[in-house]
């Protein structure tokens, strides 16, 4: 039973990461947009396009997995940002 339970949690693992691996590779899109002053809104609303359940759980995530809010993580990635 344990074993079973082991092998739940990493198949969940890998789901949350891929999951968090697909909203970075769209945030890395739409912080190379064009549409410069559009990129705070969309920025805002990936956690929804990917399936999260919630803002928090999505910035929790994603600060554990870049070491920086997604906020930083913009500035960071497009200077000329407002982000």
């Amino acid at each position: 039973m344990s074993s079973e339970i082991n092998r739940a949690k990493l198949i969940l693992r890998e789901a949350n990461k891929s999951k968090l691996l697909y909203a970075i590779s769209i945030i890395d899109s739409i912080i190379k947009s064009k549409d410069s002053h559009k990129i705070d809104g969309d920025l805002d609303r990936v956690w929804r396009i990917c399936g999260y359940g919630s803002k928090e759980k999505f910035d929790k995530l994603f600060r554990e997995y870049k070491g920086m809010s997604l906020s930083e993580y913009c500035r960071k990635s497009n200077p000329d940002c407002n982000c």
